[in-house]
């Protein structure tokens, strides 16, 4: 009898990386078939190709370890050592921020330390008196954001400092959010001290856990950790997924793309077969051992059947672009890999200047930028309007000038919307999701991926979830 088969749906790093650990390390003869919906692979990781201008990540993707040798291995080992950008140390993940009308090169967190005298004392003066009040006490389960940043600094700090930045970023006041936004940027800190201070102040682990480091690039290594980040030397994280796609393939995998799911069969709380489309017609997939689900719970619930009418859904309010623009020369960011914008008035979230994490991205046709806009529902959709509008922020923060010359670029909407709407309500429908097809017992479907678990989110904990 021909052995089971294992279905993987979606084609992220995820994935990828599941397949080769079953072939890894639970049976290297098992039959795997990965199906995608999309003509190419690679999910947030992929990118985009403008042809004669090269190709663009999707924003900023460098692979973090996550510090599992098992796990790390069958990813990074895909080139040998002298191929890939080994970032590590303090130049692991350089980041930046415009905020108070500043781009912070030294630091991805607030800095107050230039604040008047009155008011720095009167933050320093509330913080300490928030630790002390908070010493020895932790959150409940299910606190809001809001509350969390009440615990961390105080009610002066979160008012003052971090409900607008919130505010900037989802339209909506932080009472409204899930704790998982105060883990999405760089809200979980202030700069308040000088680093000869600081040297002394960080033993302890509850400033430590409220205050950064203010220079980034002389941050003592208290980490309790060795992670390092991987990007290729040739420039393209594509080139990475396809070369990961043909080696699984040479074990024997199957890829599936630009295929969609019709329907499960499901007897006897199993699904025995698989009915998919692509473009050629239906097909069923017989003899299943086991269906490993990366491409989200929401449709993993539709696929079995499960209604979902009842749940609260607050709709995103912001819709997300990639502007990805090539210079004549390298935009002024010092060595920042990216920053995040936190001031009102302005569309950016995120800029990436990808030559400072990979020197070779420029290959000659020009410095790529993307930036990452997230347009609100009354802006205007127009593509070269949008361009205009990176163009007139990238001036803003000062990291262009008009001796800076355009050689290409493009808007392109965000597939799905882009960044989710992280409320109370659509983490907890998310959770409910969850619980329903936990409950409808299927024995040979797994769940993986974003929100798989419980606060499961970023790739690392995604793969240690895997």
């Amino acid at each position: 009898m021909s052995a089971k088969i294992n279905i993987i749906v979606g084609s992220g790093v995820s994935a990828l990386m599941l397949a080769k650990m079953i072939k890894s390390y639970k049976n290297s003869h098992a039959k795997i078939i990965v199906i995608e919906r999309e003509e190419k692979i690679g999910g947030q990781f992929g990118s985009v190709d403008y042809g004669v201008n090269g190709h663009f990540d999707y924003g900023m993707h460098i692979f973090y370890e996550s510090c599992i040798p098992e796990i790390d291995k069958l990813f990074t080992s895909l080139l040998p050592n002298d191929e890939w950008n080994i970032l590590e140390g303090n130049l692991k993940d350089i980041a930046g921020l415009f905020v108070n009308n500043k781009l912070q090169t030294l630091t991805p967190y607030v800095d107050l330390r230039n604040l008047p005298e009155e008011q720095l004392k009167k933050y320093i003066a509330e913080l300490f008196l928030n630790i002390q009040n908070q010493y020895g006490k932790e959150l409940p389960d299910g606190s809001n954001a809001y509350e969390i940043l009440l615990f961390r600094f105080g009610k002066t700090i979160a008012d003052e400092i971090f409900v607008p930045i919130l505010e900037k970023l989802y339209q909506v006041h932080p009472s409204n959010l899930d704790e998982i936004a105060a883990q999405l940027t760089t809200i979980n800190r202030i700069a308040l001290f000088n680093e000869d201070v600081l040297l002394d102040l960080i033993k302890s682990p509850e400033i430590r856990s409220r205050v950064c480091f203010p220079n980034q690039y002389t941050m003592p290594q208290l980490r309790t950790n060795s992670q390092r980040g991987f990007y290729p030397k040739k420039y393209g994280m594509f080139r990475v997924l396809e070369l990961f796609k043909s080696e699984l393939e040479k074990e024997g995998v199957v890829f599936y793309t630009g295929t969609s799911i019709n329907s499960l069969n499901i007897e006897n709380n199993e699904i025995t077969s698989v009915s998919i489309a692509d473009k050629i017609g239906d097909k069923i997939i017989d003899d299943i051992e086991k269906i490993y689900w990366t491409a989200g719970l929401p449709p993993l619930a539709s696929a079995l059947k499960i209604d979902l009418g009842t749940l609260p859904y607050d709709k995103q309010l912001n819709t997300a672009y990639y502007v990805n623009i090539l210079f004549d020369k390298n935009p002024e960011m010092d060595k920042l890999y990216y920053f995040y914008c936190f001031d009102k008035g302005y569309r950016s979230f995120r800029v990436t200047n990808y030559t400072n994490y990979c020197p070779s991205a420029n290959q000659g046709r020009g410095y790529p930028l993307c930036v990452e806009l997230w347009a609100h529902q009354t802006d205007t959709t127009d593509e070269q309007e949008l361009i205009e509008l990176a163009l007139k922020e990238l001036k803003s923060f000062g990291i262009i000038d008009n001796s800076y010359k355009v050689l290409f670029s493009k808007a392109d909407k965000v597939h799905g919307g882009g960044f989710p709407l992280p409320t109370l309500n659509n983490i907890g429908s998310m959770n409910t999701i969850r619980e329903k097809i936990k409950q409808r017992n299927i024995k040979n479907v797994v769940p993986i991926g974003v929100y798989a678990s419980k606060n499961v989110f970023f790739i690392k904990d995604v793969l240690m979830d895997a």
